[in-house]
């Protein structure tokens, strides 16, 4: 009888479970995935748990190719529903209404979705990427002169100089027949590596001799959105809570470690020496001694030669300094070398822009004499060149999307008229890839065709469709000098160089279905040739 009664509790026990465990699936699974239907937007029914990213959660397929998939389906409104995980976000998709959002209303988006304890993961939760409100305010405005037209005047001819030297080392490495086949994405993440940590850092290092230095060791997994690392990205977009609540890092403490040390004995030499570098280092200890000023109008001014008040001077930490540079450093390595990396495949496999963008190098060559003689604002009058760098920004973003979060209520309205009310904490997208590749915007959208952002174009181009580096106040303040980095790179690589496709070149390009950022599944494989030698069958 006893055994009865046992064996009578236990199965109660076992339906209370039962019961129990979907009651919460049907509250956190079911009901969440009625949200948009509830709202009347537009949506493709999400798989449980996982949403409507599930191909990119199984490396089925990867996210851009889902976003642009759900951008073509849903031409009949300005704006769908998208599942992140059990997560609903608005996906916006009409230009205008873009616009609208990131300039017109801005004050209404003024955060990212991500949130980081500054406490507990110091490089990003400090950095300006994860600022939030007043205090991101606060830090644009501080920042914002690192990145003027003066300032990348100041820098450019440390990159140039890199860029010759590294030059030399890709010639020395070149066969007999004058030819070599490099991976792009490695290439250019040394390029990037040390040019950063020069106008970042203020540290000299040759990744292309030391090919272990531990800027671009800790650099690969600081940018590394493959595979886990990339899922952990995700997820602190998506469970912003839980992850703080476990107490999870975005990245190591060795990797903060190394970088606050990094900073922090840089500064410490300088004001010890009296060293004086234009560079983001020493902008920050400008802003830390509290020598910058703004005036009436917000803008900064230096402390012996303006006459603005001292107001919202912030109270710097060791963490802030690290923050901001290594955000940069993250920026220039990962983004620039993606960028270049394309850029690369684009002008190998399509001959034509490549010849005219060198013969536009070889006339300001001459013109100027020779490479050496290579200025800021040269480099910015190239046009063609421009054209080349806007072409693969178009076709091939760095992110697929921009992120929001609603900070008070807003409504969107759909071309019927409907009308949805967003609420504070309310996520939203912006799929940049999916919009850079519409047809109605870009004609034969997966044609690389620089000419289209020529003066001679027969399309006009609405500049707002370019959102590679975000659009509004809250887009990417490094974007000019992630551009002059590219450009000068490409400038001193032509000079010397004819980028063929190889063997190895994968074309058309597929992209790696594990990686959050755009990547070539095989990888960027060019064969460079030197200019001088015949070229091979």
């Amino acid at each position: 009888m006893l055994g009865t009664l046992v064996a009578h509790l236990l199965s109660l026990e076992g339906a209370l479970l039962v019961a129990i465990v979907s009651l919460v699936y049907y509250y956190v699974v079911v009901r969440s995935a009625r949200y948009f239907a509830d709202r009347g937007v537009a949506y493709v029914p999400p798989v449980p748990l996982l949403g409507n990213g599930a191909d990119f959660i199984t490396r089925k397929r990867h996210i851009t190719d889902i976003l642009r998939d759900m951008y073509d389906r849903f031409t009949q409104h300005r704006f769908f529903g998208y599942f992140d995980f059990l997560s609903p976000i608005y996906v916006v998709r009409d230009l205008e209404l873009v616009k609208q959002i990131c300039i017109k209303d801005f004050d209404h988006f003024i955060n990212h979705r991500i949130q980081l304890d500054e406490n507990h993961d110091p490089l990003f939760g400090r950095a300006l990427f994860a600022m939030r409100d007043t205090r991101w305010r606060n830090m644009r405005t501080v920042l914002s002169p690192a990145f003027t037209g003066s300032k990348m005047r100041l820098m450019f001819g440390l990159i140039t100089s890199y860029c010759d030297g590294a030059v030399r080392t890709i010639r020395s490495e070149m066969g007999s027949d004058g030819c070599a086949e490099l991976e792009m994405k490695e290439l250019f993440r040394r390029f990037g590596n040390d040019i950063v940590a020069t106008c970042a850092f203020g540290i000299e290092i040759n990744s292309f001799r030391d090919r272990t230095n531990a800027f671009y060791t800790l650099g690969k997994e600081l940018t590394n959105l493959e595979g886990v690392q990339g899922l952990k990205f995700l997820a602190f977009s998506s469970f912003p809570r839980i992850m703080r609540a476990l107490r999870l890092r975005l990245f190591s403490a060795k990797m903060t470690s190394f970088f606050r040390h990094v900073v922090m004995d840089t500064i410490a030499q300088r004001e010890q020496r009296g060293i004086v570098r234009h560079d983001m280092i020493n902008l920050l200890m400008q802003a830390r001694k509290q020598e910058l000023r703004f005036d009436e109008n917000d803008n900064i001014e230096t402390s012996n030669g303006g006459t603005g008040g001292q107001k919202r001077l912030m109270d710097w930490t060791d963490d802030d300094l690290t923050a901001q540079c290594t955000v940069f450093f993250f920026g220039g390595y990962d983004t620039v070398s993606t960028l270049s990396a394309f850029m690369a495949h684009e002008l190998a496999v399509n001959p034509g822009a490549q010849e005219r963008l060198r013969n536009e190098i070889d006339t300001v060559r001459t013109s100027i004499g020779g490479a050496d003689k290579l200025s800021y604002e040269t480099l910015q009058s190239m046009r063609y060149m421009d054209m080349v760098a806007n072409e693969t920004l178009r076709k091939w973003t760095p992110a697929p999307f921009l992120d929001r979060t609603c900070t008070k209520p807003y409504v969107l309205e759909d071309y019927n008229g409907h009308k949805v009310q967003l609420q504070k904490g309310d996520g939203l997208w912006v799929p940049a890839a999916a919009i850079m590749r519409d047809p109605q915007l870009f004609p034969e959208p997966d044609r690389f065709w620089p000419e289209r952002f020529g003066p001679d174009s027969p399309t006009p181009i609405d500049t707002a469709s370019i959102l590679t580096f975000g659009l509004g106040p809250r887009n990417c303040i490094g974007s000019r000098f992630a551009l002059m980095e590219v450009k000068a790179v490409f400038f001193f690589l032509l000079t010397h160089f004819q980028l063929e496709a190889g063997p190895r070149t994968q074309h058309p390009i597929k992209l790696k279905k594990a990686s959050l950022g755009p990547s070539a599944e095989k990888g960027f494989w060019i064969r460079f040739r030197l200019r001088d030698q015949p070229r091979q069958a």
